[in-house]
C-alpha cells in the first residue's frame, strides 16, 4: 500500500508525540481494565485483485469490547471504507470479533487484529449490489492518555476481504477516540 509520504509523516510525529505525552501521563493513565469504546476516522486507501491503481477514500472503525487483562483487550470492531463519485457508490466494511494486545505495561503501543464478516457494496442511483465474505483486520496503534479515561488512538490498520474467488483491500491510517 502506498500512502502520501505527509499521511506516513503525520503518524510518525503523533506516535513519537504520544510516546513523549505517554510517559508524561504515565502515573496518571487508568490501568487497562474494565469496558472500552474506540470510534476513529481517517484516511483508506482501496486495492483490489486485477485493479492497476488504488482508490482514496474516508475509512472509519468502531470497536468495543472489555479488558481480560492489563495487556488484551478483547470485543468486537468494524471498518469501512467508501467511496462515492460520478452517482456511484463503493463501500468495504467487515464486523469482526477483535483483540488488542498491549506488549508493556508501561507503554501504551498495541497491535490489534480481527476475524470475521466482511462486505463489499457497489451502488449506483437506484440499484445496488451486496457481496459478503471472510473480513481480516490486522493493524497497530499507540493511545495517547489526555485526561480521565480518555485517549487521542492514532492507528494503521490493514484490512482483507475475500468474496467470490478475489481479494479486496484496504489501508487505514486515522485517529480513534478511546474511552475505558
Amino acid at each position: 500500500m502506498r500512502l502520501p509520504i505527509r499521511f506516513s509523516l503525520i503518524t510518525l510525529v503523533a506516535l513519537a508525540m504520544g510516546s513523549q505525552l505517554g510517559a508524561q501521563a504515565s502515573s496518571a493513565a487508568t490501568p487497562r481494565q474494565g469496558n472500552f469504546f474506540s470510534g476513529g476516522i481517517g484516511y483508506g486507501s482501496f486495492g483490489c485483485e486485477g485493479c492497476s491503481e488504488r482508490a482514496n477514500g474516508i475509512t472509519g472503525g468502531l470497536s468495543f469490547g472489555r479488558a481480560v487483562s492489563p495487556h488484551w483487550l478483547v470485543g468486537i470492531g468494524s471498518a469501512a471504507w467508501t467511496k462515492s463519485q460520478e452517482g456511484a457508490r463503493l463501500t468495504i466494511a467487515t464486523l469482526d470479533v477483535r483483540a488488542r494486545f498491549y506488549p508493556s505495561l508501561t507503554n501504551n503501543f498495541f497491535v490489534t487484529g480481527g476475524a470475521g464478516l466482511g462486505m463489499m457494496r457497489g451502488s449506483f442511483e437506484s440499484e445496488s449490489e451486496s457481496e459478503f465474505g471472510p473480513g481480516f483486520v490486522l493493524g497497530l496503534g499507540y493511545d495517547i492518555p489526555m485526561s480521565g479515561k480518555a485517549s487521542i488512538t492514532p492507528f494503521l490498520n490493514g484490512v482483507a476481504m475475500s468474496n467470490n474467488g478475489s481479494t479486496v483491500n484496504f489501508g487505514q491510517l486515522g485517529v480513534a477516540l478511546t474511552i475505558r
